[in-house]
This record gives structure tokens, sequence and C-alpha cells, in this order.
């Protein structure tokens, strides 16, 4: 998996009659052991709790409007 990549989307893949859900988990890393930037890593953070807002509001969008 790539890493510096926002992965919390999760991935559903169809194997004969059954779904399988895939999570993979987002690994940040600058690769030198150094601290992050404080408005870098605020950026990052913020990207990935937008990605789950959007998916928590799908998913409850979508289970509301069953019928």
């Amino acid at each position: 998996m790539p890493i510096n990549t926002n992965l919390c989307e999760n991935k559903f893949v169809k194997h004969k009659n059954k779904t399988i859900m895939l999570q993979a988990t987002s690994i940040y890393t600058q690769g030198n052991g150094e601290k992050w930037n404080k408005k870098e890593m605020f950026d990052i953070m913020i990207e990935i709790s937008k990605t789950s807002l959007k998916i928590l509001g799908r998913d409850l969008f979508n289970q509301i409007t069953k019928k």
C-alpha cells in the first residue's frame, strides 16, 4: 500500500456470492525521523477527517433513504 496517502475509504470486492470489505491503514511518514511541521500535519488530519465524515454521511443517507 502507498504511504503518505489517505486510504480511509474502504474497498469492496465481490467474490462469487460474497462481498468482502477491505480496510487499509493510512501511514504517513517523512522518512527521516524528524517531527512533522504542525501546519502540514494539520492539513493531513483535516483531509482524513473530511473523508471520514463524507463516508459517514453517505452511509447514513443510504440507511435513511433505503426502502
